[in-house]
């Protein structure tokens, strides 16, 4: 999962690669905070664990990002991807991807079976064109920086 791509082989980088992809995933979720923001949802990210506040937001997004980033890419790890990821300019097209993928699995067809149980009823699917476009711009910037923090991070 973290580690450099060579000759078909996956390097393991031990805490330098772990500390790149958290890189990665923080730079990927201040712009995904920033759209949440900006679009006056980032409090309402609380209502996840039931208390809304901009703070709890801020730290669910954060963290979400970071984990997003070592899903991203463990999924780059596989075999038709594994150069791909590495680049950071085909790295912004799979972010992208990603991006849409989380919404739709996560947004549109998780959430709201995740919010009936706290008295929240969206449609399934939960077409909320707001947080797509967060993940868009999270896809965005993670994909070409998960490369370039693997790159550049270094203890």
């Amino acid at each position: 999962m973290s580690g450099e791509h060579v000759q078909g082989q996956f390097v393991d980088r031990g805490i330098e690669g772990v500390a790149a992809i958290a890189v990665a995933g923080l730079a990927g979720g201040i712009g995904f905070g920033a759209v949440l923001y900006a679009f006056g949802l980032l409090e309402s990210v609380g209502i996840l664990v039931g208390r809304p506040g901009l703070i709890l937001g801020l730290s669910l997004v954060m963290a979400a990002s970071v984990v997003g980033a070592f899903a991203y890419r463990l999924l780059g790890t596989l075999s038709p991807l594994e150069e791909d990821v590495t680049d950071p300019i085909t790295g912004l097209t799979l972010g992208v991807c990603f991006g849409l993928a989380v919404w739709v699995l996560g947004v549109a067809l998780a959430l709201p079976l995740w919010l009936r149980p706290l008295g929240w009823t969206p449609p399934v699917p939960y077409l909320h064109w707001q947080s797509l476009v967060a993940l868009l711009v999270y896809g965005a910037l993670i994909g070409p920086a998960s490369p370039l923090a693997e790159r550049y991070v270094r203890f």
